[in-house]
């Protein structure tokens, strides 16, 4: 009986791991948060996470995931981003410099919206707080980038 206790035991903290690993931003700079404009070039909403494909400014093909629950917690539609769609993007880039990120929000047609307040709750990212207060994504960077 202890035996099949302890198998079953194990097994659960295997889950338990795997479910926290794949929810971790380690890949990801959540201290130093950037903005990149550009043009939507495909984004699919599935789960566990939607991703949007991005041609930024600079010819720079960018993947970035985008926060399923925060996303539908916000009320906005799934196909609220289309191809072709400018946005202006904020979020996380990866730490080992390739073009990928996890968003914490996008701006289009003049509006903004916060896709992932947690993360800057979690990780006391002033950037995201400020704007989910309503400050505008061009004056939290400008404040971050002379505070360097």
């Amino acid at each position: 009986m202890n035996f099949k206790l302890t198998i079953i035991t194990l097994c659960s903290l295997m889950v338990t791991g795997y479910a926290f690993a794949h929810h971790s931003f380690a890949p990801y700079d959540i201290r130093n948060p950037i903005e990149i404009t550009g043009v939507t070039e495909d984004f699919v909403y599935r789960r566990p996470h939607p991703m949007l494909t991005f041609l930024d400014d600079e010819n720079v093909e960018w993947e970035i995931e985008v926060p399923l629950r925060f996303w539908d917690q916000a009320g906005i539609a799934q196909d609220a981003i289309k191809p072709g769609d400018e946005l202006i993007v904020l979020g996380w880039p990866a730490r080992d410099g390739s073009p990928e990120m996890a968003m914490s929000g996008f701006e289009l047609n003049g509006t903004y919206y916060n896709v992932h307040e947690e993360v800057g709750q979690r990780s006391g990212n002033e950037a995201a707080d400020a704007i989910e207060r309503g400050e505008s994504v061009e004056s939290v960077l400008e404040r971050y980038s002379e505070s360097e």
